[in-house]
């Protein structure tokens, strides 16, 4: 409110009854206080993260489930009545406000209970409490890290995410950092390769060593709320499918019991995934039954993001046959299911990256039309490779995946893509209709190259030198073309004068519109770079 020009003080216990119609009070209340009061109003329901703003003569009344609830309204107050706007990172902004509704009654609740980025590798912490403001000013509410980030991390970061009463998950693909830790205490040999999917199978010792060892780190660090513990990043053959799941999920399970006889209230999840492009570890065999006493998180690698959830493509129709079945087995037996996307991930959709806004869009109220419990995004930087040098060692990938996150968080908390995509065309002026469009028709050309990564894997479209087999009845030499010749249409001289002094982490220095032309600038450079590549690989 300061910031805003608005005077204000504060006072940590309000008389209620004490009314002044002049102060023109803003009162922050539980749900559980707001209905102790003997002249409440009205009668307020909320779920998950829900608030509520009442207006009462001169009085802003604030009320949440929990403190988190009560900022998320706060937010909204300073919102609606003085124009704040949350829209890039690290950048808070106050436009005119349009002459706020007086409305008596305003309630919001989430789309997803579970909403958040998933954070696995970068050692950032600057970064990542930016994203942590930037994400709870928007409506997140969990951060999920790897065991190993978080090591890293921790010490950065903690304070930032207490103070915002935040779910923190830590898990990820952390077993080989587990087991080392581990090692370091007892001498223990490190497990093989081969061995770590064994691990959840056979090696009960291990099993609980590091069941102790999580144990641990939750106890030290209280904020933390869930675990989510998953195989290493690698297929798991034929031969020994069969059981994996099951063994997996009672390892879960155990986790669980020892969590809960320390009196940790921490839930903890298991994930089913296609590593390596495996089906067998994200289908549900007939043998394998859901849990009722941990959490499912559902994870789909490979995706064609041009398409629907429920699109015709005999990959994705059995991905959405399975999604659904273990979305009914989890809620059978009193469980959520969560899913993961790749929104923001840098490796999937390469520095060919696509901005998402139809897609995500879709997703989200398919998801929502499923009962899912949460959609979590996952923020990958990109894979930095020797071959392209003069493409990559600028490229702003963390201004450039904002965009699919900004609308992603925006709407799993429960907006109108209407709305946001008004609020952030806005500053274009004159030219938002046109790089709305700009956007639209980039979602269109590049999504499609997603479609390649199974063929292709564990190669990408940019991974041209990785490719041993012949790939032309793909056609991308000529799809890449394609998106070369829409692109080579712009005007790039200015943004050749910005690229002098542009680098991958100063984007703050440059207006949105700016970075956007930035963008298409790396965009073509890349179309120009790859289709040569894929060219002359032919040719051989």
């Amino acid at each position: 409110m300061r910031e805003a020009g608005h005077e204000s003080t504060i006072d940590a216990q309000a008389e209620f009854t004490a009314l002044n119609k002049n102060m023109n009070r803003v009162i922050l209340l539980t749900t559980n206080e707001y209905h102790s009061l003997k002249d409440m109003r009205k009668t307020i329901i909320l779920n998950d993260d829900g608030f509520a703003l009442i207006r009462s003569e001169h009085d802003m009344w604030i009320i949440g489930n929990e403190p988190r609830s009560i900022l998320y309204g706060v937010y909204m107050y300073c919102k609606k009545q003085f124009g704040y706007q949350w829209i890039d990172l690290d950048k808070e902004t106050i436009v005119n406000p349009h002459s706020p509704k007086k409305e008596e009654l305003y309630i919001h609740e989430p789309m997803f209970a579970r909403r958040g980025n998933i954070i696995e590798t970068i050692n950032d912490p600057g970064y990542i409490n930016t994203l942590i403001d930037w994400g709870v000013k928007n409506g997140q509410n969990e951060y999920f890290f790897t065991f190993f980030l978080w090591n890293e991390v921790k010490s950065y970061v903690t304070s930032a995410l207490r103070k915002r009463d935040v779910q923190v998950t830590l898990g990820g693909h952390s077993l080989s950092y587990l087991l080392r830790e581990i090692q370091k205490d007892t001498n223990e040999n490190m497990l093989k390769q081969e061995e770590k999917l064994k691990f959840f199978a056979e090696n009960t010792y291990l099993q609980d060593k590091v069941i102790q060892k999580i144990v641990a780190i939750c106890l030290e660090n209280k904020v933390i709320t869930r675990i989510s513990l998953w195989p290493e990043d690698i297929g798991i053959d034929e031969k020994n499918a069969s059981g994996f799941l099951p063994t997996y999920i009672r390892f879960t399970e155990k986790m669980k019991e020892a969590l809960d006889k320390e009196g940790l209230h921490v839930e903890v999840e298991y994930i089913v995934y296609n590593a390596g492009l495996s089906w067998n570890m994200l289908e549900r065999e007939k043998q394998t039954e859901a849990s009722n006493q941990v959490d499912a998180l559902y994870a789909y690698w490979g995706r064609d993001y041009s398409s629907a959830i429920n699109s015709s493509d005999s990959r994705q129709v059995r991905a959405y046959q399975t999604l659904q079945d273990w979305n009914e087995q989890t809620k059978k037996c009193g469980k959520s299911l969560t899913v993961l996307e790749y929104y923001s991930d840098h490796f999937m959709l390469t520095e060919l990256f696509p901005p998402l806004l139809m897609r995500i869009q879709q997703d989200l109220h398919d998801y929502k039309q499923l009962t899912i419990n949460g959609v979590l995004n996952l923020i990958v930087p990109t894979h930095q490779k020797q071959h392209y040098p003069e493409l990559e060692v600028n490229y702003p990938w963390k201004w450039i995946h904002h965009f699919n996150n900004y609308v992603y968080t925006r709407i799993a908390w429960g907006e109108k893509y209407e709305v946001i995509a008004e609020e952030y065309f806005t500053v274009f002026n004159e030219d938002k209709a046109a790089f709305h469009e700009m956007l639209l028709e980039l979602e269109k050309l590049l999504s499609q190259h997603t479609k390649w990564n199974a063929p292709l894997f564990p190669a990408r479209v940019v991974d041209p030198e990785k490719v041993r087999e012949p790939m032309s009845q793909l056609k991308i030499p000529s799809y890449l073309r394609d998106v070369y010749e829409h692109l080579a249409k712009l005007d790039m001289t200015e943004t050749e004068s910005l690229l002098v002094i542009q680098t991958k982490d100063n984007f703050k220095s440059f207006t949105t519109k700016e970075m956007m032309s930035i963008y298409f600038y790396y965009l073509k450079k890349g179309t120009e770079i790859y289709s040569t590549a894929w060219a002359l690989k032919e040719e051989q």
